[in-house]
């Protein structure tokens, strides 16, 4: 694994614009002592940018407790991990020009992460997320910085390792990760269009090249890989079950936040609808029962076909 080690490790260290760095800065003073490390990730890395959007990143933390300074939000992120905030903080681009910058914000303890990344988690969303480019914009130590750049690396490898079992004889790095990503968007409350997977993986076409040729083998760009292809039947079936399980989590997740964080239940009827389809409407006293109303939209979305 050293070669993907080596290009994780120079993606992982590379610098990115203004706004992500304070954002980043900011979530480590936020969460305290306990943090370990911020990960930064998602459309504003790849684009550059996070004007129009929202930053998304995971801080890694050793405690939960400690960090969230909440009992039952810690309760529910050892449970359930990772816990989900969105934040905001004032930035200054230009002397007396400031503006508001936003983020999702996931907080996770730091072994559960790792753990969530490698080939022993059945569960796609972590592996699948990270196997994209990821930044490390804090680790406290070089020694943490070396873990989560070990544990981006294997997030890369199980992925591909996954999908491999999937393909015929004769595919290419791209065929390989647009059947990936298209796989790990139907295991999510996340439909996309038919394109989406493609357009992400031809953004950074030569980076999926290269970290398939680091696991897989053959450094030309257009290698076609032949193999045998062996127990395809039981990778479909992981994959179905990849695609019920994950959608649950994400319903669950949704659930969580509606009763561990102010305005949660709106934001996971917002989720809900974005990503599914499925419109609910509450009323104020099913709001003041989140707990309640967090069950019963979970059958409601079931119901209405939100979890296909």
């Amino acid at each position: 694994m050293t070669a993907l080690r080596e290009i994780i490790a120079a993606e992982a260290n590379r610098d990115t614009f203004p706004a992500a760095r304070a954002f980043g800065e900011e979530l480590r003073r936020r969460y305290g002592p306990s943090t370990a490390g911020v990960i930064f990730y998602g459309s504003c890395l790849r684009q550059n940018t996070d004007v129009g959007l929202l930053l998304d990143f995971y801080v890694l933390v050793d405690s939960y407790a400690r960090a969230l300074k909440h009992p039952v939000s810690a309760v529910f992120a050892r449970l359930l991990p990772p816990n989900v905030y969105y934040h905001e903080m004032t930035f200054e681009d230009r002397p007396s020009e400031k503006r508001i910058v936003r983020a999702k914000v996931a907080v996770m303890a730091v072994g559960q992460f790792l753990h969530g990344v490698g080939p022993e988690t059945f569960a796609s969303s972590l592996w699948a997320r990270f196997a994209q480019p990821a930044m490390i914009l804090y680790a406290r130590n070089n020694e943490v910085r070396r873990r989560l750049v070990d544990g981006l690396a294997s997030a890369v490898e199980t992925m591909i390792l996954r999908t491999q079992p999937l393909m015929d004889s004769g595919f290419t790095a791209r065929d390989l990760w647009v059947r990936a990503f298209t796989n790990t968007y139907g295991a999510e409350l996340r439909p996309e269009k038919d394109s989406k997977a493609g357009e992400l993986v031809d953004m950074d076409l030569e980076r999926y090249v290269a970290v398939t040729s680091a696991v897989l083998g053959s450094s030309f760009p257009g290698s076609v890989y032949h193999h045998a292809p062996a127990d395809k039947q039981r990778a479909v079936v992981a994959w179905r079950l990849r695609r019920v399980q994950g959608k649950m989590l994400n319903v669950l997740r949704l659930i969580k936040a509606a009763f561990t964080f102010q305005g949660g239940l709106d934001y996971a009827v917002w989720k809900i609808e974005r990503h599914s389809g499925v419109k609910v409407e509450l009323t104020e006293a099913e709001r003041k029962r989140p707990l309640i109303t967090g069950a019963r939209l979970l059958l409601k979305t079931m119901s209405r076909g939100g979890l296909r």
